[in-house]
């Protein structure tokens, strides 16, 4: 028994898995940019700090359905101008936070705005995830948008056999 497979089979197939492949690879894109954009923007005319982790803020994380807690670490440093700042860094750990409360940090804090500072090592995290977040989410538009165009000329290829 011979069993074919028509070619708006396919071509549905191909659109279905390009769509399912490129949407959400865009939308990841988006998010790594923001995130590389935001690490990289700590990287240039930000001053270094020894800082001290003074307490922890819990959040929820997570989707409706998959709660969880995270910590950020709230830290304490002094800047070039002799000022004392707090902030909470942006960069939320799941169940406990990565630095212990009295634990010592590198800070990276703007030049210009001390009040926006984070903890060195969430700049690396930022840079390093968002770099290879967005590598591979261009990975998945590329063959999203391969599958949408394979979709294209299966349907050219079926268009031609039944004029022939």
């Amino acid at each position: 028994m011979t069993t074919t497979i028509s070619t708006s089979t396919v071509r549905r197939f191909f659109g279905l898995l390009g769509w399912i492949l490129l949407v959400p690879s865009v939308l990841s894109a988006l998010g790594a940019a923001w995130m590389l954009t935001s690490g990289l923007g700590m990287l240039g005319g930000t001053h270094t700090a020894v800082g001290r982790v003074v307490a922890h803020q819990d959040v929820t994380v997570g989707t409706s359905t998959r709660r969880g807690f995270a910590r950020h670490s709230i830290v304490e440093f002094v800047a070039a101008d002799g000022r004392t700042h707090r902030f909470t860094d942006g960069v939320a750990r799941r169940n406990q936070a990565v630095h212990d409360i009295g634990e010592t940090v590198t800070v990276r804090y703007d030049a210009k705005d001390p009040s926006r500072a984070e903890i060195g090592s969430s700049t690396t995290f930022k840079v390093l995830g968002g770099g290879v977040l967005l590598l591979f989410s261009g990975v998945g538009v590329l063959v999203g948008w391969l599958l949408l165009r394979l979709r294209s000329k299966a349907g050219a290829v079926a268009a031609h056999a039944t004029s022939d």
